[in-house]
């Protein structure tokens, strides 16, 4: 895979942790593809790896005038390798600077400016900025717009991410009118594909509300069945997937002897995608995610990188921590360490002594910036939320213990 789309994709891909879980914590990945991602090439290996090198590429592309994609997509490399070697701040000044010399060129490479507003917005998430993370989302449908055709799918799909960025903020009825918007152009068009991604993220929200308030169940029950009564080829997955959101449902209420049985009643997962279904619920005291002295400035995040096995019973085995930041994470890791040991996702379909799927999450302890009462300097909360990102790509799968 293409090293500089880990931070295009990630807003796709990021598994939000427990602490902020609104409406994407279940995302079926099997879904439709992710706007401007191609499909991957090759895998790769790289935490980290050679920072210097890729910065001389970038000064180097700069210093001769390279044509804008070919900034962006190096850009894009020297960034994700800062991001993983846990310089979060730099990683996003490294986009700002090619932003601010290549935004204009839209129209003529709608895709790579797309993705680079793309990464901008998952660093300013993890950096805590979600105001900046907001007009990121909305520049990547912009960029598209200004060099695709007005019906081009790609901007329906990209419209999706910009919802998920509103549902995060807790801005319900905003993500909804998206998420309507979106299904009811891409049904007009024929793109059923993209509707039914609309629809199943919306099904995906209102059950997690639902969940935390019997408020929004007759909501929940409209949206699922938007789908349920489908029938057109590409809502099969999704229906599917229907199930797997009931299952979720009932485990986060069912008793501890019941878990194991609804998780085995579930529906295995074919391929190389894991559906997440339960995990034991993690509260920080306020000690635990505070900082000291966190001014306006994030040179020092928290973070942690997790290893683990997820088997073909849906369990989780081998849960290692396999980087850290220089900062040592505080008593906070431990729990969320345990929480990943508690998992529990649905059963996988794989060959015989297969030991199932490796994965590699990062945890971030976010402060957000705003401003104190009276006062216009930015300064940030004392008090974090653990953010989660996907950074399997990023490692070597070791032989399965």
């Amino acid at each position: 895979m293409d090293e500089r789309l880990i931070l295009a994709h990630v807003a796709g891909g990021v598994v939000f942790g427990v602490e902020v879980m609104i409406g994407w914590a279940f995302l079926l990945q099997a879904a439709t593809a992710t706007a401007s991602v191609p499909p991957p090439d090759s895998d790769i290996v790289v935490v980290a790896r050679n920072v210097a090198g890729a910065k001389r590429a970038l000064d180097a592309c700069i210093a001769r005038q390279c044509p804008p994609n070919e900034e962006i997509k190096t850009a894009l490399v020297y960034a994700t390798r800062q991001f993983l070697a846990g310089d979060y701040a730099s990683s996003r000044q490294t986009l700002l600077k090619t932003r601010h010399r290549t935004a204009k060129f839209g129209a003529k490479y709608p895709i790579e400016v797309s993705d680079l507003h793309r990464a901008l917005n998952s660093l300013a998430n993890l950096d805590g900025r979600p105001d900046s993370a907001r007009l990121s989302a909305l520049d990547a449908a912009d960029a598209l717009k200004a060099g695709l055709s007005p019906d081009d799918p790609l901007i329906l799909l990209q419209r999706l991410d910009t919802a998920g960025q509103f549902a995060r903020e807790g801005r319900i009825v905003a993500a909804r009118q998206i998420l309507d918007d979106v299904a009811s152009k891409a049904h007009k068009k024929g793109y059923y594909g993209v509707e039914a991604q609309a629809l199943f993220r919306g099904a995906t929200l209102y059950a997690a509300l639902a969940n935390a308030s019997p408020d929004y169940r007759d909501t929940a029950k409209l949206w699922r069945n938007r789908i349920a009564k489908r029938t057109e080829p590409e809502f099969a997955e999704y229906r599917d997937a229907l199930g797997l959101l009931d299952v979720k449902i009932a485990a986060l209420n069912a008793k501890p002897h019941e878990l194991a049985r609804i998780i085995a009643e579930a529906k295995p997962v074919v391929g190389d995608e894991t559906v997440l279904l339960s995990e034991p619920q993690v509260y920080f005291s306020d000690t635990e995610s505070q900082v000291e002295g966190y001014g306006a400035g994030n040179t020092a995040p928290e973070w942690a990188d997790v290893a683990f096995w997820v088997r073909p019973d849906g369990s989780v085995a081998d849960v290692t921590v396999v980087g850290r930041s220089k900062s040592p994470p505080g008593s906070w890791l431990a729990k969320k360490v345990k929480a990943v040991a508690g998992r529990r996702y649905a059963p996988l379909k794989r060959p015989s002594n297969d030991p199932g799927l490796y994965r590699v999450e990062r945890y971030s302890m976010v402060h957000s910036l705003g401003t104190s009462t009276g006062s216009h300097i930015p300064i940030r909360s004392a008090r974090g939320q653990l953010e989660t990102t996907d950074v399997t790509l990023a490692h070597q799968a070791p032989s399965a213990s």
